[in-house]
């Protein structure tokens, strides 16, 4: 048997080298049985054909709880080979020696890297000449698309497991890496965020890079108008900011954009011969002269699936990096298609939290995601927000760094007075309501990772510009990034 001298991280590592370590591996199992259970390989993580049969093979026994050894395995394997210098049998009964070493353990971890990186490696080299066949054969649009999403997900899938084998790092070298980054920037990583009510509700001074952040409320409560200031603050400190909507056009999103900052409602926007004047239409043209130059893109979504919005993210944050945190907004999580129609709400949104969620961590952005609630605030006599009204219901929530919720009573009083018809429930609804809500929202949150989430915040709705105004001063940005 070759066996190799023990190998260090910054060793160039050919397939050879990953042949000694797949031996040294099987040497370790013959020892221990037990590490079977995690070591995370699977049997096309071998090059040649006989450590593929001895890996199923001891799999297997391992499954049946039978015990791993050269007698054991010898079943799995034909009775000879080309190529190798003595019988399969001779090589496993050598393995078994080998592990009789008792320095044999202390190599287990480096070869495990090695087999591991070799293995990515090799599935690279293949991505890398499907995408030249690929370039090589007539392809339609749509099935040029599919090969490429397909291709996409394989990529994804092996950068996965290169982060699974970078994860290796201890949780206190983890740490400093955030605080010495952190403090290098004078503040957390992150996005800017908007008001500071938000920010106290989220017990966050930034929408923090890596994480998945929720917002929730009912339709027609505003939450695509506070979700615009968000974006609009983010943009204007120099954030590069991706918004994928199923529901808003561009030019929607601009006019109301406008309207928030300039003052301009869309009434006169949609008329402005008619209702502008020359001052304010001058206001339109620049400020949408200068939304041009800013690193933002808004994607007018309409049947995309998860992968898509996956792709778009990373298209965009790989064009628009300059150093700052990176936004990615999604609305809303309910209009995104499916994997599979069938599945329930709750796989469903576990299925796009997942992802965006990995998204956040691996490209260091923060993502966003607007929840429409569900019916079930509707039959309840207090309607406001519970984590049962979250799309998928409470479960929902696991995937989320911190979910904030948007309320304003006034749009559930109005619509309770209008189908009151005893005193009992007029009753109600002033218990509920009281008398000064117009114009009144409330900030609160169903998930903080860290801070306090009954605490709750008001902002003043001003329906004329589609904004939220807050009656507390803005942080200064200069140290967020």
């Amino acid at each position: 048997m070759n066996m190799h001298p023990s190998f260090h991280a910054n060793d160039r590592i050919t397939e050879d080298d990953a042949f000694t370590a797949a031996e040294k591996f099987f040497a370790c199992v013959l020892a221990d049985n037990n590490i079977m259970a995690d070591c995370g390989l699977d049997a096309e993580d071998f090059a040649e054909e006989l450590h593929q049969r001895i890996f199923r093979e001891a799999y297997r026994l391992f499954q049946s709880q039978q015990h791993i050894n050269a007698v054991s395995l010898k079943p799995g394997v034909p009775k000879d080979l080309p190529g190798l210098p003595c019988s399969p049998a001779e090589y496993l009964t050598n393995l078994q020696k080998l592990g009789l070493n008792p320095a044999i353990k202390y190599e287990l971890d480096p070869v495990l890297q090695i087999i591991k990186g070799v293995a990515l490696a090799r599935g690279l080299a293949e991505d890398a000449k499907t995408a030249t066949d690929l370039a090589s054969e007539g392809h339609s649009l749509l099935t040029l698309d599919e090969e490429i999403e397909a291709l996409e997900q394989r990529l994804r899938e092996r950068r996965t497991r290169l982060s699974a084998l970078k994860a290796g790092v201890s949780a206190a070298d983890a740490y400093l890496a955030s605080f010495n980054a952190s403090a290098r920037h004078d503040g957390v990583i992150g996005v800017p965020i908007a008001m500071p009510e938000i920010a106290k509700v989220l017990s966050e001074p930034v929408f923090e890079a890596g994480n998945l952040y929720g917002l929730l409320s009912s339709s027609g409560e505003g939450k695509t108008s506070l979700t615009m200031q968000i974006i609009l603050h983010a943009v204007k400190n120099g954030h590069p900011v991706l918004f994928l909507s199923y529901d808003q056009s561009a030019a929607q999103c601009v006019r109301q954009m406008i309207a928030q900052e300039r003052g301009i409602d869309l009434k006169q926007q949609r008329e402005p011969n008619e209702r502008m004047s020359q001052s304010e239409r001058d206001a339109c043209v620049n400020f949408a002269l200068w939304l041009k130059k800013q690193p933002l893109e808004i994607v007018r979504c309409q049947r995309e699936g998860v992968s898509q919005l996956v792709a778009y993210a990373r298209r965009f944050i790989k064009k628009s990096a300059n150093g700052k945190t990176p936004l990615v907004v999604v609305d809303h999580i309910g209009k995104v298609k499916p994997r599979d129609p069938k599945l329930s709400p709750d796989r469903i949104s576990g299925e796009v939290t997942v992802e965006l969620k990995a998204v956040a961590d691996e490209l260091g952005a923060s993502v966003l995601i607007l929840n429409q609630r569900n019916g079930e605030g509707s039959r309840r006599q207090n309607p406001r927000p519970i984590a049962k009204d979250l799309y998928g219901g409470e479960g929902a929530r696991a995937d989320y760094d911190a979910i904030m919720t948007l309320y304003r009573p006034e749009k559930y009083k109005k619509e309770m007075e209008k189908i009151a018809a005893t005193p009992g429930d007029w009753a109600i609804i002033n218990r509920v309501f009281g008398s000064e809500v117009e114009g009144v929202a409330e900030i609160a949150s169903i998930k903080v990772r860290f801070g306090d989430p009954s605490i709750v915040e008001r902002l003043k709705f001003e329906a004329r510009y589609t904004r939220y105004v807050s009656d507390k001063p803005v942080v200064a940005q200069e140290r967020m990034l």
